[in-house]
């Protein structure tokens, strides 16, 4: 059989996991196959299309590059998996791919495929990219895996539950890391993409397993509820990678709730401790059930926690989105209004993508000394064309001034 191994053309730091595990089937199991990023003419002619569909707000791309494959390969069946498929099945069930006379060419593939789970992805396979040589090509300089699949939580902004289940933590990744540095020995780093490593069964192990081989790591998902002084410690003898080029290295966290500013204290007052060598990140959700009032007072207790503990904080802003949304950022929380979610967006982009917490308390004099003021500069970045924020002269206020009120 030949397989067409497909990954639509969408913002990415690595080639797909679970494409690269699909390349790895085919070599063992002696069927020819090409991999290839977007739309271009491959060298064979398909069988079969595997193709991954992550978000459901690139639709748009994602019906462009089926149906630009299929008038290319008019024989070919077409197998789509991936978050969208598994979310939003109904979605891929259009007449011009699934016709009742002519037959269905598109199916899809819900979950976890057990053919390729345990396999480890084929890093070094050979892409044929439509942008060959140009810079939007992501660099292959990361060796990235899973040491876990699922969560112990069920957060309702969360798709991890219904794709992934429940808690499973692999003893092991050793072999995994083997097969990869096979693949990619120049490699910089290892990504882990765990939704929650702070919970995994064989943390220790895995932690050994990362320290014996001795790339710096960047493990997206720590829970700051499950952190505990001792994993802290077990971070401190690891060496931590950065995302980008002459980037910081981080530990990622997060602070969705402000229920979580109790456990963000302890954890990185464990951090400081302990001395682990990356700095203190958050994601912070908002425009789901928060409103604008709880997203300043999360920056203001984060203001807090730093003058408490002597450590940078770094808020990541994410925008709320619904897991079915076909468009990209047309999701209006109840609490907000799309002008205000419009300029806080703006208001962390000219920020570059953060809101750092330092003991300068610096940032409070770009987004204002005040919920109303804060509030207030959001509208005008949302509704002044051409709006920049204009850093205020003076002094911060306090800390102990900023949670007046709170």
């Amino acid at each position: 059989m030949k397989y067409l191994i497909l990954e639509p053309k969408v913002r990415a730091i690595a080639p797909n996991i679970a494409l690269m595990k699909w390349a790895r089937w085919c070599e063992l199991n002696g069927h020819e196959y090409q991999y290839v990023r977007g739309t271009v003419k491959p060298k064979i002619k398909p069988d079969i299309i595997l193709m991954s569909c992550i978000f459901s707000y690139y639709s748009k791309r994602y019906e462009k590059i089926i149906d630009y494959y299929l008038r290319l390969f008019p024989d070919a069946k077409m197998t789509v998996g991936g978050v969208f498929p598994t979310l939003t099945p109904e979605w891929f069930d259009k007449r011009k791919w699934n016709h009742p006379f002519l037959g269905k060419r598109v199916g899809i593939y819900c979950g976890i495929h057990p053919d390729i789970e345990n396999l480890p992805p084929k890093y070094n396979v050979e892409i044929l990219d439509e942008d060959e040589g140009k810079r939007d090509q992501y660099k292959r300089d990361k060796i990235v895996l899973y040491a876990s699949r699922g969560c112990t939580n069920k957060c309702g902004y969360c798709a991890v539950p219904k794709l992934e289940g429940g808690m499973k933590s692999f003893r092991s990744i050793k072999q995994m890391l083997v097969s990869s540095r096979n693949d990619l020995p120049s490699a910089k780093s290892v990504v882990l993409y765990d939704n929650n490593f702070t919970e995994h069964e064989f943390f220790d192990n895995i932690v050994d397993e990362l320290k014996e081989f001795g790339l710096p790591v960047d493990i997206h998902g720590l829970h700051v509820d499950a952190f505990t002084r001792q994993q802290a410690k077990k971070f401190s003898e690891l060496s931590w990678a950065s995302q980008g080029k002459g980037g910081s290295p981080y530990l990622r966290f997060s602070f969705d709730k402000m229920k979580y500013a109790d456990n963000i204290r302890r954890a990185l007052g464990y951090v400081v401790d302990e001395k682990v060598k990356a700095g203190f990140f958050c994601y912070t959700l908002f425009n789901w059930i928060d409103s604008p009032s709880d997203f300043w007072k999360r920056i203001v207790i984060s203001q807090d926690i730093v003058d408490d503990k002597g450590k940078t904080i770094f808020l990541f802003p994410q925008r709320f989105e619904p897991f079915m949304a076909l468009e990209r950022n047309t999701y209006v929380g109840k609490k907000w209004n799309s002008d205000l979610v419009r300029g806080v967006t703006r208001m962390y982009t000219f920020l570059h993508g953060f809101i750092p917490l330092t003991k300068t308390r610096n940032v409070f004099n770009w987004i204002g000394y005040t919920e109303e003021e804060f509030l207030d500069r959001a509208m005008k970045m949302a509704t002044v064309k051409g709006y920049n924020l204009i850093k205020k002269d003076g002094i911060p206020p306090t800390t102990k001034e900023l949670l007046k009120g709170i």
